[in-house]
């Protein structure tokens, strides 16, 4: 009996225990355009814990995010990338499960942080935009900004989970001698991560504002048309089409491909009949 009393009497005195939050929360910016570190430290009781399973809720978003990006984890660092001209915010709770609270789950209060880059100036680029060319080589372009002064130069820098340090682009695209785009080459360890980029700007007159963007070379694909384009018609009025897929790098598995036809005799109004190879 005395035993069970014990027990009983540790069971309860776990229950009420408030469990407090994760300490010192921050979020670290390691210079990496935008890949950032969301970190903290346990609840000091939690070291000596024992019989219970220790996770962390942590939410974090960016400025004008409708929902909060949610991940379950028992590891004390977590990073991702963000757009560092917007304001990030994260929080975190204490999740406490297993024999010490008879198998429930008890939450601690959340604990909030916040980081922002300070501004820099006004003057950033417009009209950013970036094709992945036959999934063998990237192109971004760019127009300057509306506020930059004559003489601003404005460079390009990426990276990618792998490199040991962010990189200038070596081959940039100029109007009238300044620098509006840049061309990527060998980006294939670059495929499926996030890849991130900054281009900021040089002003001996005033500051200009980088801007930083976050996507995936995959989603961004622009292939060659197809090759060796043949045509036929059977006695049965039938066409018949073969083609062979473009040349690059763009897999097989991950090309559909449109066909438009039209009866011309002369006339160039001729209305086309469009249909993919799902449905032709």
């Amino acid at each position: 009996p005395s035993g069970v009393t014990g027990s009983v009497g540790t069971f309860f005195s776990f229950l009420f225990i408030k469990i407090e939050p994760p300490r010192n929360l921050q979020i670290i910016d390691p210079g990496l355009l935008g890949h950032l570190y969301i970190e903290w430290q346990p609840p000091p009781f939690l070291l000596t814990l024992d019989q219970c399973t220790i996770k962390y809720k942590l939410k974090y978003r960016s400025t004008g995010d409708a929902d909060w990006k949610v991940v379950f984890t028992k590891k004390l660092k977590y990073g991702d990338g963000f757009d560092l001209s917007k304001r990030t915010e994260a929080k975190v709770q204490t999740l406490l499960e297993g024999r010490c609270t008879n198998e429930s789950e008890v939450k601690s209060d959340w604990t909030h942080t916040t980081f922002q880059v300070p501004s820099q100036g006004k003057a950033q680029i417009r009209d950013f935009h970036c094709v992945y060319y036959n999934w063998e080589h990237l192109t971004c372009t760019w127009q300057l900004g509306q506020l930059a002064p004559a003489g601003a130069r404005y460079e390009l820098y990426y990276w990618y989970e792998g490199l040991d340090h962010t990189v200038q682009c070596s081959d940039y695209i100029q109007t009238h001698g300044r620098n509006t785009g840049c061309n990527l080459q060998n980006l294939r360890q670059a495929e499926y991560i996030d890849f991130n980029v900054c281009v900021n700007g040089s002003s001996e007159s005033t500051q200009l504002r980088p801007s930083y963007f976050t996507f995936r070379l995959q989603n961004l694909v622009k292939p060659s048309p197809p090759e060796k384009l043949s045509v036929s018609i059977s006695a049965y009025e039938e066409v018949h089409m073969e083609w062979s897929p473009p040349a690059g790098g763009t897999p097989p598995h991950c090309l559909d491909y449109e066909v438009q036809l039209t009866e011309h005799d002369g006339d160039a109004d001729a209305p086309w009949t469009v249909c993919s190879t799902h449905g032709c």
